[in-house]
C-alpha cells in the first residue's frame, strides 16, 4: 500500500484513530439517547421497552402503540418551517461597504437556493427536535463539469448521530472552536476499490455498541478528518486606509501607486485554514487537501444545548416523553385486554321463551337483526340482559393522566395542536398557545443559531472561491435573479475619493445577522398595508417609497412599473447612496467622472422653473391665438377694401379708353395741317415710361395687401395726370404720329396697372 508522507500534528494515523475513539467515547451516552429517540418515533414497536417486547413474544398479551409523540414533533417542526430564515451581511469594519454587503447577501441566497437549503434546514430541524442533534456541512465544488470556476454548496449529512464526531474539547454550540472533526462516510465496496485501489478495505469504527436498529447495506465506512492549521500571513496597510494581504497586494502595487496610493506599514498575523484527509482503519487513503475554509465547515444543530460539568449536553422533545408514552401504551393496551377477556352481557329467559328461537339467540352478538323474537311465558318475567365487561376504572384514569402529562411535558397543549375540546374562550386559547410557544421557541432559536454559523463560514470562504474577476448570479429577497460583476476594474470611490476595485469581495470585514420571521409573501402584504396607512397621514411617503410599494405588489406588470419608478427616483437623487444597487452605483460612478452629480435642490428648482415656463408658454400661445384671430379679421376687411379699389381702377381704364378713342377721332379730323411738337411728345413719352417702371418696381415688392394698396391707390392720380397731359396735347397738336405713340404707351401702362 502507498505510504503518504506528511509531518504535522495530525500526521500519525494511529493517533488519529485514537482521537476518533476519544471523541466517540466522550459523547457515547448522549448519542445512545439520540438513537433511542429516533427509534422511539420511527421504528415499529419502538415505543415499547425491549424487555416488555420479549415478555410478550408469545403473543398472549396485546401490545398496541398509540403514538402521541409524532404529532408533537410534527407541530414543533411545522412552526419552524413557517418562518423564513434570512442571512443578512453587514459591514463590520475596515473597508466594508453596504454595496459589497448586498452582493454577499445575493450570493449567499443563491447558494442556499441552489443547495435546496430550506429542505436541508427542515430535515435537520426535525432531527434536532427528535433527538437533540443533527446538522449539515458546507462544501466547495466545481460550478459545472466544463469549468474551473468553483462554487460553494450546503449538503445534508444524513444520520448525523452516527456520522459526525467533534473535538471533545470544543464547547461552543456551533463548534466554531473545534480544532478537528471526523465525518464517517459509508460507501459501497465497488466505490472504495475504484477510488483507492491499494486500500485495505477495512472500515473504521462507528462508535456504537450492539446491533443496528435496522438491517444495514454492505458498506465500508471511510473516515474523513477535517482539522485546522495555521500559517503566518503578512498584512499591508495602504495610505488610503485599506488593508490587503501582501500576496494579494503585490499584483496591484504598480496600479495603486499610479493612483497615488502607497504602502505605509506591514504586520504578520496567523491565518487559520482547514485541511481534509481520508483514511480507513488501516492507513491514510489520500494526501491532505487544503480547503478554502478558515473553520470546520460542519454545522451542528443542537436542541436544549448546555454545558454541564465541562461536558456539552443536549436532548430533544422526545426524550422527555419516553416514560409517559410507554405508560399510555401499556394502560390502553390493558384496557383493551380486559375488555376482550371480560364476560359479555347475557339474556336470561325460560326454555318456553326461547323455544323455536335458539338459532338467532345463539348469534345475538354477531347478527344485525332489527328485532329478536321470544315466546311469552306468563310464569316468567320479560327476558333481561345481565352481566358484561367491567373496565378497570384505574386504567382509564391512568390513560387520561398520561395524555395530560404529555401535553405538559412537551409544552404542546390542545390549543397549539388546533384543538379546543372544552370550548374555551379566545383569551384562554391564546394563553395556552403562548405557553406552547415558550416551550418550542428554543428549537426555533437553535436553528437560527446554526444558520448564522453557516453564514459566517460562507462569508469567510466566498472571497477565496470568488477570487477572480467574474460575473456571479445573485438572488434578491423577492426571489428574482440578477447578475453582479465582482473583483472588477479599479475606480475612484465617490465617498472617499480613493481608488477601489469594483465589488472587491476581499475588501473589508463583515458579520452575520439572521432574521427570522414570517414568510416573504406575508411581509409583502404587511409592507403594502404599512406604506398605504402612512401615506394617508403624509402623502409625500408615496414619493419617497413608491418603488418599495410597487415592489411588494405581486401582479403582472408591477415589476416593470417599479423599475421605471426607481429609475425616476435615482435620476432625481431620491435614493440614498447606501441603498443603491451595484448596477446603479456603477452608472452613477461613471456619470460622476463626466459631470458632477445633480443637486436635488437644483433639480427641484429646475422642475419649478420648467413648470413656470410651460405656464408662460401657454399664456403666450393664448395671446398669439387672439392676435391671429384679430389679424384675420383685418385681412378680411382689407380684402373687401382692395376689391373696391380694383373696381375703381377698372372704371378709370374704361374712361381713359373712351377718351383716347375721342382723341383719335379728333386727330383724324385735324390730320391736315396739324403738326405736333415732337419734343413735347418725346418728353411726355419719357414721363409715361418712368411711371410704368415705377409701377413695375412697386408690384414686384408687394408682399401683402398693404403694399398692394400702396400700388393701387396712386392709379387714379396717374390717370388724371395722363388725362391732363392728353388735353394739353390736344390743345397743342404737333402731329398724328406723336399722339399715336403717346396713346400706345399710355394704354400699355394702364394694362399693367389693371393686371396688378
Amino acid at each position: 500500500m502507498k505510504k503518504y508522507k506528511y509531518t504535522g500534528i495530525y500526521s500519525d494515523h494511529k493517533k488519529v484513530l485514537d482521537k476518533l475513539s476519544d471523541a466517540q467515547e466522550a459523547d457515547k451516552d448522549l448519542r445512545e439517547q439520540a438513537r433511542e429517540a429516533h427509534l422511539f418515533v420511527d421504528k415499529r414497536d419502538g415505543q415499547w421497552e425491549p424487555e416488555r417486547l420479549n415478555a410478550n413474544a408469545n403473543g398472549d398479551k396485546p401490545r398496541y402503540t398509540f403514538d402521541m409523540c409524532n404529532p408533537i414533533v410534527d407541530q414543533v417542526v411545522s412552526e419552524i418551517e413557517q418562518a423564513d430564515f434570512d442571512i443578512q451581511v453587514n459591514p463590520a469594519g475596515g473597508d466594508g461597504t453596504t454595496a459589497i454587503a448586498a452582493t454577499y447577501d445575493g450570493i449567499i441566497r443563491n447558494i442556499e437556493v441552489m443547495s435546496n437549503s430550506k429542505h436541508i434546514y427542515s430535515q435537520s430541524a426535525r432531527g434536532m427536535v427528535i433527538s437533540g442533534i443533527d446538522g449539515w456541512r458546507v462544501v466547495q465544488k466545481y460550478a459545472s463539469d466544463d469549468t474551473f470556476d468553483q462554487d460553494l454548496a450546503i449538503e445534508k449529512i444524513h444520520n448525523f448521530v452516527d456520522r459526525v464526531w467533534f473535538d471533545p474539547s470544543a464547547q461552543e454550540q456551533d463548534k466554531s472552536d473545534a480544532k478537528c472533526c471526523f465525518v464517517l462516510h459509508p460507501i459501497s465496496r465497488e466505490e472504495y476499490k475504484s477510488r483507492w485501489k491499494e486500500g485495505s478495505e477495512e472500515g473504521v469504527s462507528e462508535g456504537r455498541d450492539g446491533d443496528a436498529y435496522y438491517d444495514k447495506a454492505e458498506t465500508i465506512v471511510v473516515g474523513e478528518l477535517l482539522y485546522v492549521e495555521e500559517r503566518p500571513r503578512e498584512l499591508v496597510l495602504l495610505s488610503n486606509g485599506q488593508v490587503h494581504v501582501a500576496e494579494e497586494y503585490e499584483p496591484l502595487k504598480e496600479e495603486m501607486e499610479a493612483m497615488g496610493v502607497t504602502e505605509e506599514k506591514r504586520r504578520t498575523r496567523q491565518e487559520s485554514y482547514v485541511c481534509s484527509r481520508f483514511f480507513d482503519n488501516k492507513d491514510w487513503l489520500e494526501e491532505k487537501r487544503e480547503t478554502v475554509f478558515s473553520s470546520i465547515p460542519i454545522v451542528p444543530i443542537y436542541g436544549n444545548y448546555k454545558v454541564y460539568e465541562d461536558k456539552p449536553i443536549y436532548w430533544g422533545v422526545v426524550e422527555k416523553l419516553f416514560d409517559t408514552q410507554r405508560v399510555l401504551n401499556y394502560s390502553i393496551s390493558r384496557q383493551i385486554e380486559e375488555g376482550a377477556l371480560a364476560p359479555r352481557a347475557k339474556y336470561f329467559m325460560t326454555p318456553t321463551q326461547a323455544a323455536g328461537h335458539e338459532d338467532t339467540l345463539q348469534t345475538l352478538n354477531t347478527n344485525n337483526h332489527p328485532v329478536q323474537f321470544y315466546n311469552a311465558d306468563p310464569e316468567a318475567p320479560v327476558p333481561t340482559q345481565q352481566g358484561g365487561a367491567q373496565i378497570n376504572a384505574g386504567l382509564t384514569q391512568i390513560s387520561e393522566s398520561m395524555r395530560a402529562m404529555m401535553s405538559y411535558t412537551s409544552g404542546m397543549f390542545a390549543a397549539n395542536m388546533g384543538d379546543n375540546p372544552r370550548a374555551q374562550s379566545g383569551v384562554a386559547i391564546e394563553t395556552l398557545q403562548n405557553k406552547g410557544d415558550n416551550s418550542t421557541v428554543k428549537y426555533f432559536t437553535a436553528l437560527k443559531y446554526a444558520i448564522a454559523a453557516t453564514g459566517r463560514i460562507l462569508i469567510k470562504a466566498i472571497p477565496k472561491i470568488y477570487d477572480t474577476r467574474r460575473t456571479v448570479r445573485i438572488l434578491k429577497e423577492d426571489k428574482t435573479y440578477d447578475y453582479a460583476d465582482i473583483n472588477g476594474e479599479i475606480i475612484i470611490d465617490t465617498e472617499t475619493n480613493q481608488p477601489m476595485r469594483l465589488n472587491d469581495l476581499s475588501r473589508g470585514s463583515y458579520d452575520i445577522q439572521v432574521n427570522a420571521g414570517p414568510s416573504f409573501q406575508n411581509r409583502q402584504a404587511e409592507t403594502r398595508e404599512a406604506i398605504t396607512a402612512l401615506a394617508q397621514i403624509d402623502p409625500t411617503i408615496i414619493d419617497l417609497a413608491g418603488d418599495i410599494l410597487l415592489d411588494n405588489i405581486e401582479t403582472a406588470g408591477a415589476k416593470q412599473i417599479s423599475d421605471r419608478k426607481r429609475q425616476q427616483m435615482v435620476n432625481a437623487g431620491l435614493i440614498p447612496q447606501n441603498q443603491l444597487t451595484n448596477e446603479e452605483m456603477t452608472i452613477m460612478q461613471q456619470t460622476a467622472m463626466q459631470e458632477p452629480p445633480p443637486d436635488p435642490a437644483l433639480l427641484l428648482a429646475q422642475a419649478e422653473m420648467t413648470k413656470a415656463d410651460a405656464e408662460l408658454m401657454k399664456a403666450q400661445t393664448d395671446v398669439t391665438q387672439a392676435q391671429n384671430a384679430m389679424f384675420k379679421l383685418q385681412i378680411e376687411a382689407e380684402k373687401t377694401n382692395n376689391q373696391a379699389l380694383k373696381d375703381q381702377a377698372a372704371n378709370a381704364v374704361d374712361v381713359f379708353r373712351a377718351q383716347t378713342d375721342r382723341f383719335k377721332v379728333q386727330t383724324d379730323a385735324q390730320e391736315v395741317g396739324a403738326k405736333l411738337n415732337e419734343s413735347a411728345g418725346k418728353q411726355l413719352g419719357q414721363q409715361l415710361d418712368n411711371i410704368n417702371k415705377e409701377l413695375d418696381n412697386e408690384h414686384k415688392e408687394m408682399e401683402n395687401y398693404e403694399k398692394f394698396e400702396q400700388i393701387t391707390n396712386p392709379a387714379p392720380d396717374a390717370l388724371i395726370a395722363i388725362t391732363e397731359v392728353s388735353d394739353n396735347m390736344v390743345d397743342k397738336p404737333t402731329g398724328k404720329s406723336a399722339l399715336n405713340k403717346m396713346v400706345d404707351v399710355g394704354q400699355s401702362a394702364m394694362r399693367r396697372m389693371t393686371d396688378a
